[in-house]
């Protein structure tokens, strides 16, 4: 028996000697991990005498972000938790069916619940990996997004990728020195996007109407006034058209 095992089955005893279970309980514990969802890795219970634990979560969370994880679907009358590391930001509410937790250090939490059914117990664990806050969107990209919610293709996400390729080639072409003036940009523009949408292009007439829009704003702010600026603008484009792909 491996070390890690032999732990995680102490800690079970422990949890369990400081519950209302009796001296003579029967351990049919079931040992579960997961990142997510509970995956049983031993025999399930057979029949609805017999305690058994399902555990639910979120497997990732940001900094500050307020957790909680769950073992209501679960078969038992009492449930005990414990945290590693150590935490003082965990509330167990619900008669312990469910537990909320939030942490502004970054790192995998572990949790462990032990529960009781008769004579029986059943063992589970969920870890929990806080990570950095994600960046703020810009602008740009928030306003993308909810032109991009409006466009009704079937094909959204391939479509998304192509407009992203497309806006970048050309941001590329202009770095090159290919294309100088904003009518020699629009142009090409215009015509990679064509190209890219094909038979689609007029249900992107949302984002079309939603972009020049932007545009014409921002040029009359003397944001748009030479091949770098537009380079730019057109990366933060194509990146912005990235992001909402990865959603969809």
């Amino acid at each position: 028996m491996n070390n890690k095992l032999i732990l995680t089955l102490t800690l079970a005893l422990l949890i369990l000697s400081v519950s209302r279970f009796s001296d003579d309980t029967r351990l049919t514990t079931n040992l579960l991990s997961a990142t997510g969802n509970a995956k049983v890795i031993t025999q399930e219970p057979t029949n609805s005498n017999q305690a058994k634990l399902v555990i639910t979560g979120v497997s990732e969370a940001q900094v500050g972000d307020l957790v909680v994880i769950s073992v209501e679907d679960s078969n038992a009358a009492s449930f005990k938790w414990m945290v590693t590391p150590s935490t003082d930001n965990i509330l167990v509410i619900d008669d312990g069916k469910r537990i909320v937790f939030s942490s502004g250090a970054l790192g995998k939490y572990t949790f462990t619940v032990a529960c009781a059914l008769g004579d029986t117990v059943d063992l589970a664990t969920h870890i929990v990996n806080i990570v950095p806050p994600a960046k703020p969107l810009s602008e740009l990209t928030s306003k993308i997004t909810s032109w991009c919610e409006l466009i009704n293709s079937s094909n959204k996400r391939g479509e998304c990728l192509a407009l992203s390729q497309s806006f970048s080639s050309i941001a590329t072409l202009i770095e090159a020195g290919n294309l100088i003036t904003a009518d020699e940009i629009v142009a090409a523009t215009s015509l990679s996007n064509k190209t890219a949408l094909g038979d689609s292009l007029e249900l992107w007439q949302p984002f079309r109407d939603g972009l020049v829009k932007h545009l014409t704003e921002i040029a009359a702010k003397d944001k748009l006034s030479d091949p770098a600026s537009h380079t730019k603008v057109w990366r933060e484009i194509a990146e912005s058209l990235l992001l909402v792909s990865e959603a969809l």
